[in-house]
């Protein structure tokens, strides 16, 4: 039990539902025939009231694309809510995970991927049907090309915020628990007025992504309210003499256990230390700057130049350099260096030296999302860019933060500097090589693609994803040349 993960506890949510069904089906069969053609037969009655309604005129309400989404994005919310509140909160049986060496954490992501595959299989029935009918009967449902976009992005969405919810409900607390369902299921409110503003669709699409971000930011964070919010909901005998088995994993099982431990840790001290905030804040601003060179300047600058098209591409584009070389670069060039003395007892740890690279990297790059988000999107959507110019902004950002990366902990390997009064912050001269190194590299990579995508977009985004994969075997080559690096480094101080 103690090496089960999420995914080892979902499966087996997964294959005990299946043979439950299974075995309803095998006893029951005409009953499960009678159920499908209730099912077919309510969806066909549903379509012909959309064809009725279309045709009369004057109606007291508006049977428009943006109502039909949210009802759709309503019922999942409310049937993922009701299942969390029933099937986890109040589910005495998971005492089991509870009372084994098992984290929370894996025991809540667990059952929040049942509650979503349950919710997807739904959705994926529905489609099928309604797509059948459709097909079958000439049905036009009021829907354009924009619909299954928006409707991808509130299946996903509509799970989530459910989930939260259905955890929020058991907080004990009265006063804590209103303030929290007032404030989170403010969420319900903003997916009901994105549908239905005056917006473009395309950005709508873009608006209901940021929700479905920060509300799986809430899921992640809510590790503690989740233990607590199950105690409450279930009966004193269950929960008598448990305690929280908490080995404070956080990161996805699928990574190597030692790696895994190693970038938790270090996390941990960066966030301790306020260092990856203070490098996200940094970002932010550089973010900010470029909204307010929007704000002065317009989305067309006459600068006298000639080049008014490309001004904010390449602002963009060093706004994007600059963010990975303070979030990224430099913090990177003092992963080791920062340890002064103490250095020794990393060395003396029983972990390879590939997994400590790795871990050292990972927990540099984990606050990496910061960077498209806030540099290469708020922009190009003010612009009115593309999705395809989009697109490759956040490819470009995602090549530049891996060749930063890379070049950074290779540095911080082959030239640290252990001075503690500085706190391992590594010289002048390896900070501006390491930089301008950095530039010339990822002005190589992006404008070879950039130039091809002026010509044409399909092939120019076919050559940057080309040069991504380049860049992504530069990265593991230079943490494997890291790794020999550290294995030989000497502890003189």
């Amino acid at each position: 039990m103690m090496k089960e993960g999420t995914l080892e506890l979902f499966s087996t949510e997964i294959k005990q539902s299946y043979r439950g069904f299974r075995g309803r089906v095998v006893e029951r069969p005409l009953m499960t025939l009678w159920f499908i053609i209730l099912l077919v037969g309510g969806f066909w009655m549903v379509l012909m009231m959309v064809e009725l309604v279309q045709g009369i005129d004057d109606l007291p309400f508006t049977l428009s694309q943006g109502n039909v989404l949210f009802v759709i994005f309503f019922v999942i919310m409310s049937k993922a809510s009701v299942e969390t509140v029933e099937n986890t909160m109040k589910n005495d049986q998971l005492k089991h995970y509870f009372s084994a060496p098992v984290s929370p954490r894996k025991v809540q992501y667990s059952r929040f991927l049942k509650v979503f595959w349950y919710n997807l299989l739904l959705v994926a029935l529905s489609l099928a049907i309604v797509s059948f009918l459709i097909s079958g009967f000439g049905f036009e449902p009021p829907i354009d090309q924009y619909f299954l976009y928006q409707l991808y992005a509130l299946v996903v969405a509509a799970p989530i915020i459910g989930f939260n919810i259905g955890v929020m409900t058991q907080f004990k607390d009265l006063l804590k628990k209103v303030l929290l369902l007032l404030f989170y299921g403010q969420n319900i409110t903003l997916v009901w007025l994105a549908l239905h503003s005056d917006i473009a669709a395309s950005y709508i699409f873009y608006y209901l992504l940021a929700i479905i971000f920060l509300s799986f930011i809430v899921l992640l964070c809510s590790k503690e309210v989740f233990w607590r919010g199950w105690k409450n909901g279930t009966s004193a005998s269950s929960t008598k003499d448990l305690r929280l088995h908490d080995n404070s994993d956080f990161l996805p099982d699928f990574l190597d256990p030692m790696t895994r431990k190693v970038a938790e840790k270090e996390i941990l001290i960066r966030w301790r230390r306020k260092e990856s905030l203070s490098t996200v804040g940094v970002t932010a601003l550089i973010g900010g700057g470029l909204i307010f060179f929007y704000i002065q300047l317009g989305p067309d600058p006459d600068l006298g130049l000639g080049l008014d098209e490309f001004f904010y591409p390449v602002l963009i584009g060093m706004g994007l350099f600059l963010a990975c070389t303070l979030q990224i670069l430099f913090p990177s060039l003092s992963l080791f260096g920062r340890e002064g003395k103490a250095f020794w007892l990393i060395k003396s740890l029983p972990v390879r030296p590939r997994n400590i690279i790795r871990g050292k990297i990972l927990a540099i790059l984990i606050f990496g999302p910061a960077i498209p988000l806030l540099v290469a999107v708020p922009v190009p959507l003010l612009l009115g860019y593309s999705l395809d110019r989009i697109l490759f902004l956040l490819l470009s950002s995602i090549l530049m933060m891996l060749l930063l990366g890379s070049i950074g902990v290779w540095a911080s390997v082959k030239y640290p500097n252990f001075d503690e009064s500085v706190n391992g912050a590594p010289d002048v001269t390896t900070m501006y090589t390491t930089m301008m190194a950095g530039l010339f590299l990822s002005g190589i990579f992006v404008s070879i693609p950039a130039s091809l995508f002026n010509l044409d977009v399909t092939m120019g985004l076919i050559a940057l994803v080309v040069a991504l994969g380049v860049v992504s075997v530069v990265f593991f080559m230079l943490s494997e040349l890291a790794a020999e690096s550290y294995e030989k480094m000497e502890m003189d101080f």
